[in-house]
């Protein structure tokens, strides 16, 4: 029996495959050690500045002579007049344009300085007056308040019954037995947490205006204040899971450990829960990004949760028949996005479908005068699901062409189990196509991570979980966060006050001012 003879035809397209293949992968291999060598070795500012070779400094005095300082200080005075001339013809142009000037809000104190001509005024009399104003800034100072408590004692104690001895009680503080007002809590607390200033650069602002203040007293008061705002937290809480609607995000915070080894840290995460129809929010510390925190916070939840596609969520939520699950094409999005360098057709083709559904939600949000809950479902129904329905077929039909590990191959594989939910988002006029809204109250958590570092413990990361939830929703409602912080720590101390906890939530708060 004589041996089949190959099928030649059928090897040399195998190879042709497998070859094409290869390249493929070299192509990706290429693509990230690229990437990884850009990540290294990319020009940074520093290393453009060509420093002396040692040995090569000049032999002669380096100083600045008598003669060049004159000379310098005769430029400056000439470019001082320039300066001030070119400022006045600007002035006058802008008065001949007619631009509006800036107005000095009315509330502001107002300080009187009043000029006249030199010489003897004695044969004038003022006909008018020009009024120019311009603001001016106070630094900041401290003062002590004295709390001064007479005692009062009878005129005559022998023929009466009452008591003896009279003092009135001390007045109810944040920190009974403390130094520092509510006021400096309050500017504690908005330093740290919303201008990203940590208590060490507080401490140095404070010796710059004559207080020096122990590290230790700024640490203890600050977490005293923190632990005193707890009950109006759990209540932000509450209102928050009151919700049947929640957008769900972590990010992480360092946090030091207690295990002795000097500098070893441990990466804690700061889960974040918002409920958009509210404009609340809450951060909840865990010390790990599984699915512990979410699955403690959200037990008796039930309604609508919008995440990324972490796996934790997804293995949370899957069995749950009180939760609809659905995701946030914004992530998506960036996945093809990245990809675009590896391929460029399929991924631009992808970003651009996407971005036709991200022009129907700019329709509906700028619609004049505003669409109803109806009018948006209908809108997303006929425009938004065909789309969302072919960018689903197309990734179904590209994905086996590409390889698993490409850059694209990847942003399809993350995208193809999302897209069968991210249908439910079009069923009702309040669910968002993305997470945006609970990124945004995450990014003061980055702002702050990169200056103060780290938490101390993990009891001083919940403080700051609760800091950050209080003030994330005082910037959802335009509340200043330093009045609203003040008013309420005065509040909560006065045993005269007999609202709820509840009413001292920044959005509450806001409607009683």
């Amino acid at each position: 029996m004589t041996a089949a003879e190959p099928d030649y035809k059928l090897l040399y397209e195998q190879a042709q495959q497998k070859l094409e293949q290869t390249e493929q992968k070299l192509r990706l291999a290429l693509l990230d050690a690229n990437e990884l060598r850009r990540k290294l070795f990319g020009i940074r500012s520093d290393n453009r500045v060509k420093k002396h070779l040692e040995g090569q400094l000049d032999l002669f005095p380096l100083g600045a002579t008598s003669e060049d300082i004159q000379n310098s200080e005769e430029l400056a005075v000439r470019e001082a007049k320039s300066l001030n001339q070119e400022q006045d013809n600007q002035g006058e142009k802008r008065q001949k344009a007619a631009r509006t000037r800036m107005v000095l809000p009315d509330e502001l104190e107002r300080e009187e300085v009043i000029i006249d001509p030199e010489g003897d005024l004695t044969e004038y009399k003022v006909i008018g007056q020009e009024v120019t104003e311009i603001l001016v800034m106070v630094p900041a100072c401290f003062k002590v308040r004295r709390i001064v408590r007479r005692k009062w004692a009878l005129r005559d104690s022998v023929n009466s019954d009452a008591k003896g001895v009279l003092i009135a009680p001390i007045p109810s503080r944040t920190i009974q037995r403390g130094l520092f007002d509510e006021s400096v809590l309050a500017h504690l607390l908005t330093g740290k947490f919303v201008d990203h200033l940590p208590l060490y650069r507080q401490k140095q602002i404070f010796e710059r205006i004559g207080m020096k203040i122990p590290p230790s007293t700024l640490t203890d008061n600050t977490n005293a204040a923190c632990k005193s705002l707890e009950p109006i937290y759990n209540a932000l809480k509450r209102e928050v899971l009151a919700n049947l609607y929640l957008q769900i995000d972590e990010t992480s915070i360092q946090v030091l450990e207690n295990s002795g080894k000097k500098g070893s840290s441990h990466k804690g995460y700061l889960w974040a829960y918002h409920a958009p129809a509210d404009g609340l929010v809450f951060f909840d510390y865990c010390p790990g990004r599984d699915k512990t925190g979410p699955e403690r916070i959200l037990k008796d939840f039930s309604g609508v949760i919008q995440t990324d596609g972490y796996n934790v969520y997804q293995s949370l939520f899957e069995k749950n028949q009180s939760i609809y699950h659905y995701f946030c094409m914004s992530h998506i999005r960036r996945k093809f996005d990245e990809a675009v360098k590896n391929d460029n057709q399929r991924a631009a083709w992808a970003v651009g479908t996407i971005g036709q559904l991200y022009g129907i939600e700019k329709e509906i949000r700028e619609h004049t005068p505003p669409l109803s809950e109806g009018q948006i479902v209908e809108k997303r129904m006929t425009k938004a699901l065909p789309i969302l329905t072919q960018l689903h077929e197309w990734m179904q039909q590209e994905y086996p062409k590409v390889l698993p590990q490409s850059p694209i191959g990847k942003a399809i594989g993350y995208a193809l189990p999302l897209m069968e939910s991210m249908r439910l988002y079009a069923l009702h006029g309040d669910l968002q196509i993305d997470n945006n809204l609970i990124e945004n109250a995450i990014r003061p958590i980055a702002l702050g991570r990169r200056n103060y570092l780290f938490a101390g413990t993990h009891d001083t990361a919940q403080n700051a979980a609760m800091i950050y939830s209080l003030f994330a929703t005082c910037k959802k409602h335009g509340v200043n966060p330093n009045d609203w912080l003040l008013d309420i720590l005065r509040k909560m101390n006065d045993p005269d006050y007999d609202g709820r906890f509840s009413d001292l939530l920044p959005n509450r708060w806001k409607l009683n001012q």
